[in-house]
């Protein structure tokens, strides 16, 4: 009894104080390969939750962990103000976006950095998509991404602080007002998953975080010089905790089941003795 007893402890040591160290999977994909995303999904038991953008509007309808109705809302990042998408469909090649888009064409500005990170530039040029409830699996499609500006070159405190390499026109994506992340980097136009597949300068950026949820989600690119427009078809889902990725406990969390686990086995040798 005992044993069981000191077993339960550990599983409730491991529970208690077991967040994950995790990083969200991301998706950079041409469109027709967007069913990785759906399907990585789907897999988990989950269901994709997917809305049209439209021009003029600003918010958007999902369904949310709990299968409840949410929206997410869509504002400028460099003043908060709603964001109305306000470009038609774009079009490149035999492939267009699946519906309408925000132009996000990459400005000169700050922003982005936290916890003492230096600022992006090109970070206030993005969008930010605010989720009414938490999700943890978002995507959406881009267009007209590295048709240029490949060769600007990103500050050495930029490059150090992100491990972004100097040079590229770049993707960047951040959660919940954290450190953003640099999901894709082309240094020619062949880094767009779209060219590169069927010579169409579109592609889609997915992201899932199953070790935990999001409420709010900031994408921007830094790519001075070159046009580029979000949108098309937004796709939301909830997955459950730990069914994609590697998630791995803390350091803290596997010492302190360590120390349950080594209690009881001193239990279990103190009951034979």
């Amino acid at each position: 009894m005992l044993f069981k007893k000191l077993a339960a402890v550990a599983s409730l040591a491991l529970f208690a104080a077991g967040s994950s160290v995790a990083a969200p999977v991301v998706y950079n994909l041409a469109l027709p390969n967007i069913s990785t995303f759906d399907n990585v999904i789907t897999a988990t038991g989950a269901t994709v939750t997917t809305t049209t953008v439209s021009v003029g509007v600003s918010k958007y309808n999902y369904v949310d962990l709990n299968g409840n109705a949410a929206t997410v809302t869509v504002t400028r990042t460099s003043t908060g103000n709603l964001a109305p998408a306000n470009y038609g469909v774009y079009s490149n090649g035999s492939r267009s976006l699946s519906g309408d888009a925000w132009d996000i064409s990459p400005q000169r500005g700050l922003g982005g950095g936290v916890g003492g990170k230096p600022d992006i530039d090109g970070f206030n040029s993005g969008l930010t998509f605010t989720f009414s409830s938490p999700v943890n699996a978002f995507g959406f499609e881009v267009g007209d991404w590295a048709t240029c500006c490949t060769g600007n070159t990103r500050s050495i405190d930029v490059q150090n602080a992100y491990g972004a390499p100097a040079t590229g026109s770049g993707l960047w994506i951040a959660f919940d007002g954290g450190a953003a992340t640099l999901p894709a980097n082309a240094l020619t136009d062949s880094d767009n998953p779209g060219v590169a597949l069927e010579n169409s300068y579109t592609n889609f950026i997915g992201a899932i975080d199953s070790s935990g949820t999001f409420s709010k989600i900031t994408f921007f690119g830094d790519g001075f010089g070159e046009f580029l427009v979000a949108g098309g078809t937004l796709r939301f889902a909830s997955v459950a905790i730990g069914s994609v990725g590697g998630e791995l406990p803390e350091p803290g969390s596997i010492a302190l089941v360590g120390l349950a686990l080594a209690g009881v086995v001193a239990a279990r040798r103190r009951k034979n003795a």
